[in-house]
């Protein structure tokens, strides 16, 4: 799957100019243009390098060449066919781009795209879960994505800082998220043979939970081959579809019941927690104490989540 802006266009750029620039060739001045007419010679550029060229009926320096560029960009900018099969966008990584994501939908965060959903939290069919509230997006191509789910985007609200600590190699990714001046650890439980990091949360944080299916991607990696027909490792344990919707909806109310019985202690302020359907709303995490936010994260959002219950 490539995405509907990738265009390809023939480049021409000159070896004998200083400064290398592509231009889209067009046929409506190919007739009058000097580099494909015995008047090359003349040309300034091609004088300075003061070399005894055979006749050519065109300039020997003019390069063409088959190139990719984004027509959603503001600006073209072209890329070497060959350096493109390193891109996203001949893959379905590009659903994650900044501007396919702005165009494709218009006037809304990708999160909110229709799916089926618990509650209000969407819970986007083809995507894996783990039981600490990650998701996992698995391209044809071997590559992923992963990030939080709504649940806990959810319960986390705004974030302050995110910190990467995964490394490039085979790593289970592992960012820090700073909410409320607490440090919290989120870890995909199987290990990702390659990972790069959405660097542009460290400068706005607030993607994470504002867009969490889209914008606000934590990691992009890639599994190495293996042979037609096996199941990737990187699903191993992880939910999906239905199974994946009822699970969430089970963890909703449990984390519901649980801050209803922290906030139920004497002193306690149900009333800023739990909405009229008795649900927690957003960010109920930094409304708790910092000892119970701890315990109530730990509980359902850590690691091991899922392996007490």
């Amino acid at each position: 799957m490539r995405c509907p802006f990738l265009r390809e266009a023939q480049v021409k750029s000159c070896q004998a100019s200083a400064y290398r620039k592509m231009i889209a060739r067009s046929s409506v001045h190919a007739g009058n243009e000097r580099c494909l007419s015995e008047d090359y010679v003349h040309c300034p550029s091609v004088k300075q390098l003061h070399e005894e060229l055979p006749s050519h009926s065109r300039c020997p320096f003019l390069e063409e060449s088959l190139v990719q560029f984004c027509a959603a960009a503001p600006v073209t900018k072209y890329i070497p066919y060959t350096e493109s099969l390193r891109s996203r966008c001949i893959s379905g990584r590009h659903r994650y781009c900044e501007l396919f994501l702005v165009l494709a939908h218009p006037g809304k965060n990708s999160g909110s795209r229709p799916e089926e959903g618990v509650d209000g939290l969407a819970v986007p069919e083809e995507l894996y879960y783990s039981r600490s509230h990650l998701w996992l997006d698995v391209n044809e191509d071997g590559t992923c994505q992963i990030g939080i789910d709504a649940l806990l985007a959810h319960v986390l609200g705004p974030v302050e800082k995110v910190t990467f600590l995964s490394a490039k190699g085979g790593a289970r990714p592992t960012a820090v998220l700073t909410v409320g001046g607490v440090d919290l650890h989120i870890v995909l439980p199987n290990t990702l043979p390659l990972v790069e990091p959405n660097t542009h949360l460290r400068a706005d944080p607030a993607r994470l939970t504002s867009d969490p299916y889209g914008l606000g991607w934590l990691f992009e990696g890639a599994e190495t081959r293996r042979p037609e027909g096996e199941v990737s490792p990187l699903t191993a344990g992880l939910l999906r579809g239905k199974e994946a919707r009822e699970w969430l909806r089970a963890d909703l109310h449990r984390i519901s019941a649980c801050v209803h019985e922290i906030l139920s202690r004497p002193g306690g302020t149900g009333d800023r927690i739990l909405n009229d359907g008795g649900l927690i709303a957003p960010g109920a995490l930094q409304l708790l104490p910092r000892e119970d936010s701890l315990t109530l994260f730990n509980e359902f959002f850590s690691p091991y989540a899922g392996l007490r219950r």
